[in-house]
């Protein structure tokens, strides 16, 4: 225990565990304003993340690394049982697999649960920098195949159930962990181009839930959907006026209240515990709890909030940027584009400007499984931060 806290006492680690204190007591508040029942469970939930990131702190990452594969084959047999339980099993899904707020993507038993894709944001940083510290076949444009596919799967499998939020945190991850390790630009350059050609596309394949053809262009019509109903409404949403029926009581609703508690706070806001508005935000205390702290603590607490991940990010990309053995400074920068990715797509949506996707806010947002798989992560971080042995080599992947 004496060691443990020696290692919380290097430099390096005091900017990460200032700002995920701060992050985390400005969670609670705000969710204790809107339900002290819910504050109570996320305390509860808050010491058991604690506990898992003095766990993952403690046990060297090297060792931690070793285990990589098998916590992925974990989680992606987690995340398969959820889709399996929904398309198996259609109303009565398979045991323990819970149909929450229009997804397959909790498994409970009793009082404990958890979100397998939650986990599976960690076991694929592990994996993936497990895999690029011992190859370089990935500085070839065919060579980039692999790690793609490690992504794809999970991808595809959380899309299932579905949960776009959380699926979209992975392409940060990817891109980073392959940019750090050395991957050619041109490369990775091309890839975005494609990809963001082909979204017109998507946008225009298959059918609405009446049979409609979304597109008139000839062949597109018997290619599968892949942006539903529901998914096209909350894109119209961002454009819906104050009147508009989407925003009166539809799928601009939420985003819009969001946006009227987050502006009547003010420069100073109204007080801890004072939501007067806020309350009427649905889901505010998991996807919408920026919204509640501009209500209480104004814009010098939403300022606050942006400090403490501006010092965590940067914290951590010393950490990686200080790190010279290779597995340690890929996986420290994948957390960083984990959390960053994560906190930018919240950001954006409680501030109207992205559709609503569900994602939560690291370390603030309501919820056991997305607190535990960011203080897992800070964890990691910290890890790598107290464990840098001397390598007799160039720096890593300096080609």
């Amino acid at each position: 225990m004496q060691k443990l806290w020696q290692q919380l006492a290097i430099a390096t680690n005091w900017p990460v565990l200032v700002a995920v204190a701060v992050l985390s007591a400005l969670g609670i508040v705000s969710i204790w304003a809107e339900s002290p029942k819910d504050g109570v469970r996320q305390l509860v939930f808050l010491g058991v993340a604690i506990t898992c990131m003095a766990l993952f702190q403690a046990v060297n990452y090297q060792k931690i690394g070793r285990l990589a594969w098998g916590f992925y084959g974990v989680s992606i047999l987690l995340v398969l049982y959820t889709v399996l339980g929904s398309t198996i099993g259609g109303k009565s899904p398979l045991p323990g697999v819970n149909y929450v707020n229009g997804a397959y993507n909790w498994i409970r038993f009793g009082p404990v649960g958890v979100q397998p894709a939650e986990l599976m944001k960690i076991s694929f940083i592990l994996v993936l920098g497990r895999y690029l510290r011992f190859r370089n076949n990935y500085r070839t444009f065919a060579g980039l195949l692999p790690p793609f596919l490690l992504a794809l799967v999970p991808l595809a499998l959380i899309l299932k159930q579905p949960d776009l939020g959380t699926a979209l945190v992975f392409i940060p991850i990817l891109f980073a962990m392959l940019f750090v390790a050395g991957a050619k630009v041109s490369h990775l350059l091309a890839i975005v181009l494609i990809g963001a050609s082909l979204v017109p596309l998507a946008w225009m394949a298959g059918k609405d839930e009446d049979g409609n053809p979304h597109s008139r262009i000839p062949g597109l019509r018997y290619l599968p959907t892949l942006v539903k109903d529901y998914q096209r409404a909350r894109v119209k949403a961002m454009f819906a006026g104050e009147n508009d029926p989407a925003t009166m009581k539809g799928v601009a609703y939420q985003s819009q209240r969001a946006i009227i508690a987050f502006a009547s706070g003010g420069p100073t806001g109204k007080g801890p515990g004072n939501i007067p508005v806020g309350q009427h935000v649905p889901e505010a205390h998991n996807d919408m709890v920026f919204a509640l702290i501009g209500e209480q603590f104004g814009f010098i607490g939403s300022a606050v909030v942006l400090g403490a991940y501006i010092v965590l990010f940067a914290a951590g990309i010393e950490i990686s940027a200080a790190t010279r053995e290779p597995f340690g400074r890929l996986i420290a920068l994948g957390i960083v584009a984990m959390l960053a990715g994560q906190t930018f797509i919240n950001l954006m949506v409680a501030t109207r400007l992205m559709p609503v996707t569900g994602v939560t806010l690291p370390f603030v947002s309501y919820g056991g499984s997305s607190l535990l798989a960011s203080y897992m992560a800070a964890g990691l971080l910290l890890n790598v931060g107290q464990n840098r042995p001397i390598v007799m080599a160039r720096e890593s992947f300096e080609f």
